[in-house]
């Protein structure tokens, strides 16, 4: 029977064909993965830099606005404004509200200036920004605008009240130190690396402040010479997200991009694509070479696989021999993948023994890999998880029910030495010659956490003194006001101002002061019960929350304490020094059931005592002939 003629020219032209289209699939396969991973590590760090810079810039801008706030309800301010509404004791009144104002700006404020009723100015101190880049509003539901002159200020235009009447008006600046440095610390991300930030201006147009690349202020169509949104536009529109666009210098960019909080401004940090994407065509340029090589070899390979049948067995020989030499560089390549990953890569059985465990793995657990190699993986966790863990796989395995299969969560782990730290994990699930296996890919978010605690201290505490900062005192007395209405028991709030502290401030500068307020802290929380809550409200001010109160001369025993013990002596430049402080004390209920009321006559009570002498305490009292108060 004769055999069919076989075409060697075309099987060989075939065969070149395929090499070429598989060589060419994998090259580009291997480009693009390289590209994406270097996509998705930028679209972490710059989600996650940004979520910090929002948080820091809201937080600045709020503390800020809460500095006016604070002044425009000082009842000495508002007492001193209603004299000169009343046309009493002018020249006094005038010089009285001068001192203020001049004191306030040692709280931070750049400017200040007052009004009285018929908008005539009282009293006016340090320079206001005249003619800013530019200035935008900032919902606060009043008159307050965001100000670029050089650096960043906020602008706070804000009514007096008393009794629900206005009886005058305060304007005030203060720059914002968060915002301006967050702004130079960008410039360390790379040469194209820019933060913006931008109001809205109208329905089609937006208002942006200098960004890192780009000295001067801009205004802005919402969309690029494309048609396209811009990444600002959907920061303006409330919405937090990631994406690859035109940025307003007709340049594509990797941009993150969110509101910041609800004050009607959007931040956007972005990178050039094309230095995102530079180590990629770097690396290219070698790829390229290397695959042309490969597939010159391969295609010679071809032509010798077809030769004449008296080298059968050698091209046999050869094709097993190149096999397994290609067997040998793809295991080497994922091992050399496994041990360079800073991740750390865990693969374990059904039954939950470690079957890898690369070398980033071992830093983050700190164990060799041949101490936990065929060890159930629980050994890697703290209690109560190492115990549920096998029951939690096995009902995995037999109802598919699954909670981390395929998701990124943040869960615990254990160190050889037994310090346990937060990690983000996500677990895959695949088959090797029918056996179900998991595969975990691992971060140590311990610096995460840290940073996000930070930001939370610094919200809630003064930086000064690491007391309880004004809004975390006033959320401290509205848990006790909440607390005395269930249990119908009494809590006391103690407002304390230290006596002559601008001489302090004055003879010895600010550095011998914040040492004197520092100190006064120390000692404020060492007179006090663990129970009760010692705060700073601002400048030389500090409020304590008395709980537990059994008897009605309970505050006053306290405050008499905090006198004597903030009258020892202290030593501050080769000075020695006797801290007093005036005290004035308001008792839940009956001085006032929430937080402003009882804050506000606590305040009044100090001035009462302030009246009396330098060391002194006063009950608040709604007549003005009670008698003095032990002090």
């Amino acid at each position: 029977m004769k055999r069919p003629k076989i075409n060697q020219q075309r099987i060989i032209f075939v065969a070149r064909m395929i090499l070429i289209m598989v060589a060419l699939s994998v090259g580009t396969t291997v480009f693009f993965i390289m590209k994406n991973h270097a996509e998705n590590l930028l679209r972490t760090s710059l989600q996650a830099t940004l979520h910090n810079h929002v948080v820091l810039a809201q937080s600045d801008i709020r503390q800020s606005f809460e500095k006016t706030a604070t002044v425009a309800t000082r009842p000495f301010l508002i007492k001193k404004i209603i004299e000169i509404n009343e046309g009493q004791n002018l020249k006094l009144a005038h010089a009285a509200l001068q001192r203020g104002a001049q004191s306030f700006l040692m709280t931070g404020l750049s400017a200040i200036a007052m009004y009285d009723r018929q908008g005539q100015e009282v009293a006016q101190a340090g320079t206001f920004i005249k003619n800013p880049s530019l200035e935008v509003p900032v919902h606060f539901g009043r008159d307050t605008r965001l100000l670029y002159a050089q650096r960043y200020y906020l602008h706070t235009e804000m009514n007096i009240d008393e009794d629900g009447r206005t009886i005058g008006k305060i304007i005030t600046e203060s720059p914002l130190s968060e915002l301006n440095a967050m702004f130079v610390d960008t410039r360390q991300r790379g040469a194209t690396a820019d933060l913006a930030l931008c109001a809205p201006d109208g329905k089609k147009r937006m208002q942006c402040f200098p960004t890192t690349l780009t000295p001067h202020a801009m205004s802005l169509n919402n969309d690029s010479s494309a048609g396209t949104p811009l990444p600002m536009s959907h920061a303006l529109m409330g919405i937090t997200g990631f994406i690859v666009a035109q940025d307003y210098r007709h340049q594509e960019v990797v941009a993150a991009y969110s509101p910041v909080d609800t004050l009607g401004l959007g931040m956007v940090l972005k990178i050039d694509s094309d230095e995102l994407y530079a180590p990629v065509w770097q690396n290219l340029r070698y790829l390229l070479p290397l695959m042309l090589l490969l597939i010159a070899i391969a295609l010679l390979a071809l032509k010798w696989l077809l030769s004449p049948l008296v080298f059968k067995l050698v091209r046999s020989e050869r094709e097993a021999r190149d096999a397994n030499a290609r067997l040998l560089d793809s295991e080497k390549h994922v091992r050399l993948l496994l041990e360079n990953a800073d991740e750390g890569i865990i693969s374990i059985d059904a039954e939950g023994t470690i079957e890898i465990f690369n070398p980033g793995a071992e830093r983050m657990f700190q164990y060799a890999q041949a101490d936990v190699l065929g060890k159930n993986i629980s050994i890697l966790m703290p209690e109560p998880y190492a115990s549920e863990h096998g029951h939690y796989v096995q009902r995995y395995l037999q109802t598919g029910e699954q909670h981390l299969i395929g998701t990124a969560r943040e869960l615990t782990g254990l160190r050889h030495n037994g310090e346990i730290f937060p990690m983000e994990i996500r677990v895959s699930e695949f088959r090797l010659q029918d056996q179900r296996k998991f595969i975990g890919i691992m971060h140590d978010i311990t610096e995460r956490k840290a940073i996000e605690a930070k930001i939370v201290h610094l919200a809630h505490y003064d930086a000064l003194t690491d007391l309880p900062n004004r809004r975390l005192i006033q959320d401290r007395i509205a848990q006790s006001i909440a607390r005395a209405h269930r249990i119908k028991s009494q809590f006391a709030v103690l407002f304390i101002d230290l006596n002559q502290f601008k001489k302090v401030n004055d003879t010895l500068g600010h550095a011998a002061g914040d040492i004197l307020l520092k100190t006064v802290a120390q000692r404020l929380t060492h007179t006090l019960r663990a129970e009760d809550t010692v705060g700073r409200q601002s400048g030389d001010e500090f409020i304590v929350v008395l709980a537990n109160i059994s008897a009605p001369d309970d505050p006053g025993q306290v405050a008499q304490k905090i006198i004597t013990a903030l009258l020892e002596p202290v030593e501050i430049h080769g000075e020695f020094l006797r801290p007093s402080a005036s005290i004035g004390i308001a008792v839940y209920p009956q001085d006032g059931e929430d937080v402003e009321t009882l804050i506000k006559h606590s305040d009044k009570a100090m001035y009462q005592a302030k009246e009396v002498g330098s060391s002194a305490y006063r009950f608040y009292t709604q007549t003005e002939t009670q008698p003095k108060s032990e002090g």
